[in-house]
């Protein structure tokens, strides 16, 4: 009887602690700050990676409201292909704040609450989120450059415009100088 009650015990605790553990997504702060050049984001990225992304997200509430609808944080797992800065695993979760429901893809809103990425190939540049295993995209939409027909795409009015429409291996080896 005793054994049973022991192991038992240790079975809660095993699946208790890990949960604790973990990171509370949806109290993560994303951090919004913009950077002022490429050099600026370069430098100040824990990761810079080519990455699939997963169109599968998770939504955390946060508990905050705007008018327009609830402050959702998002986590999308992504496949490293390419590590150009930094060391990363070879799947990574990312996350991203956005509105429930879902603003349309012209909205302004998308601006400050990017939600989640749609599937597909990116250049990526993230930031660690302290005290987790996550990363957000650094300076929201400046961290992000989906990658179609092989080359990169600057996002208008966020993407620094010196990664427009090269290919992979251009866009490594603009990073891999600026970060010299």
């Amino acid at each position: 009887m005793f054994y049973r009650l022991l192991l038992c015990l240790s079975l809660l605790c095993a699946f208790t602690f890990p949960v604790h553990a973990q990171t509370a997504i949806g109290r993560v702060q994303v951090d919004p700050s913009p950077y002022s050049s490429l050099a600026d984001l370069v430098k100040k990225c824990d990761l810079i990676v080519i990455a699939w992304v997963d169109s599968a997200h998770q939504a955390y509430p946060t508990g905050r409201t705007i008018p327009q609808g609830k402050i959702v944080n998002y986590t999308q797992s992504l496949q490293v292909k390419t590590a150009i800065k930094g060391t990363a695993a070879r799947l990574l979760t990312v996350i991203s704040t956005g509105v429930e429901p879902l603003p349309d893809a012209s909205s302004p809103l998308n601006l400050t609450y990017p939600g989640p990425l749609a599937e597909g190939n990116y250049l990526l540049f993230l930031r660690k989120v302290s005290g987790s295993q996550l990363y957000s995209t650094a300076g929201l939409w400046q961290g992000v450059y989906p990658i179609y027909q092989g080359k990169t795409i600057a996002l208008s009015n966020v993407g620094f415009t010196e990664l427009n429409q090269l290919s992979q291996e251009e866009a490594i080896r603009k990073i891999t100088a600026i970060s010299r």
